[in-house]
């Protein structure tokens, strides 16, 4: 990122920098994505569940929204940083601030566009009967006996089910470096 400063040099080029050093503070961080309060209702960290998404299970393929959000995006991150630096007069829990803002957004955008691969029939039926995600053991047994038997169900949003990942994408600012 460039920065102007006017300054002939000297102590008027010392003192510019010292005061952009001010501005600029001692340094914070910016995480984006789902932090560590974020839980189910059942109080399942949503931050595992979205491991389990981002890179698969045993039984379930990888869905990489967060890589995908990353690739597509991060070309911009720098350029938005100076944006909103230059925006924020150079405060930088501010600037981060901003930056997280959109850069949680596109990680949302990457949720709900994602549509491949498309779920399991299995999975289409909890969503269908269960669209808050409470089903019980039984619950999920009895699915799969009927999937035996042949139900089908409407095929379902991959990474939507009851909206708490999606809704639980966010972002903080710390002091110092990470």
């Amino acid at each position: 990122m460039a920065v102007k400063i006017k300054s002939v040099g000297g102590v008027g080029l010392a003192n510019a920098l010292k005061q952009l050093q001010e501005k600029l503070g001692q340094g914070a961080h910016l995480r984006s994505g789902f932090l560590e309060d974020a839980t189910y209702p059942d109080g399942t960290p949503v931050a595992q569940v979205a491991f389990w998404d981002e890179f698969g299970t045993k039984t379930a393929p990888p869905r990489p929204f967060m890589r995908n959000a990353i690739a597509h995006n991060k070309g911009e991150w720098g350029k938005l940083m100076e944006a909103a630096l230059k925006a924020t007069g150079y405060n930088v829990d501010q600037a981060l601030a901003l930056c997280g803002e959109k850069i949680t957004d596109q990680v949302k955008e990457e949720i709900v566009s994602f549509s491949e691969p498309e779920n399991a029939m299995l999975t289409n039926i909890l969503k269908d009967r269960f669209p808050m995600g409470d089903y019980t053991k039984d619950d999920f047994l009895q699915a799969v006996r009927d999937l035996k038997d042949g139900a089908t169900a409407p095929a379902g949003k991959p990474l939507v089910w009851s909206g708490v990942m999606l809704n639980s994408a966010a972002y903080d600012v710390k002091d110092g470096p990470e």
